[in-house]
């Protein structure tokens, strides 16, 4: 069965439990489409790869050649291809409030999607709790003041020792609109190997997004893109991009901080 993999391994969910119907993953080759713009400089890259067999390592199937582009306010810029199927440029970044338009045209097929850039939370505080800290599953706590104005949507990015986990959390304020919010983010060892538990001294780190509606609703489909148990077929998470390929484009916001555990 051919699926875009990414083995999500925990999602913190702040609202109440949402039924989102999948796709059945199809068997044919697909196309996977990745692709940020935030409010940094230089960090607007698309990543664009094919989907491989469910059970293949998950190594990046780049594919070259792509003509990308990214649009707002009558201006495009072409992004160069940097390496195998990686297309990174460092002469936009974006701005909070505007919408962004990703075209992708790969071998003859084009694919677009876009987004809208939300304003930043305050990100008040990153800590963790003694008493929470284990080798194999520790909690941090992330502490954020959410908006009143609009609705919110939060993608919360995990490293460790500045690796990137393949975990992640979400959030919405469903239920905390316009409170200051302390929630729970897990580090893990997911590995059989050991030598790969958390321990202390290790640098834990969180990158805060705040992302669109489409896009989170992209990300918390992949928590049932893999399938259910059961013998369910694995199934494709709901795409923003349209043309028929997989994946996202996210506009959004980054904010950084970390912690060295004691």
């Amino acid at each position: 069965m051919k699926i875009y993999l990414l083995i999500v391994l925990a999602v913190l969910l702040v609202s109440c439990e949402k039924v989102i119907q999948l796709k059945p993953a199809d068997k044919q080759d697909k196309y996977v489409i990745e692709g940020t713009i935030t409010n940094e400089p230089g960090t607007c890259s698309v990543l664009i790869s094919k989907t491989k067999n469910f059970d293949d390592d998950n190594t990046f199937n780049g594919v070259s050649g792509a003509v990308v582009k990214i649009e707002n306010n009558g201006n495009s810029i072409t992004l160069p291809e940097t390496s195998m199927g990686v297309y990174k440029t460092s002469a936009i970044n974006g701005t909070p409030g505007q919408t962004y338009r990703l075209t992708a045209t790969v071998n003859g097929e084009t694919f677009t999607a876009t987004s809208t850039m939300q304003d930043p939370i305050p990100f008040l505080d990153f800590y963790l709790k003694p008493k929470d800290f284990d080798s194999l599953r520790t909690v941090a706590y992330v502490k954020y003041k959410d908006s009143a104005e609009i609705k919110n949507y939060y993608w919360f990015e995990l490293f460790v020792n500045d690796k990137r986990q393949d975990n992640y959390s979400l959030a919405n304020d469903d239920f905390t609109t316009g409170q200051v919010i302390n929630s729970g983010v897990i580090f893990q060892n997911t590995t059989k190997n050991r030598a790969k538990d958390i321990k202390r001294g290790d640098k834990l780190g969180v990158e805060m997004h705040s992302i669109d509606a489409s896009v989170y609703l992209y990300l918390f489909s992949l928590t049932g893109a893999k399938g259910s148990g059961n013998n369910a077929a694995p199934a494709n998470p709901i795409s923003n991009i349209t043309g028929g390929a997989l994946g996202y484009f996210s506009a959004h916001t980054t904010q950084r901080k970390s912690l060295i555990i004691p």
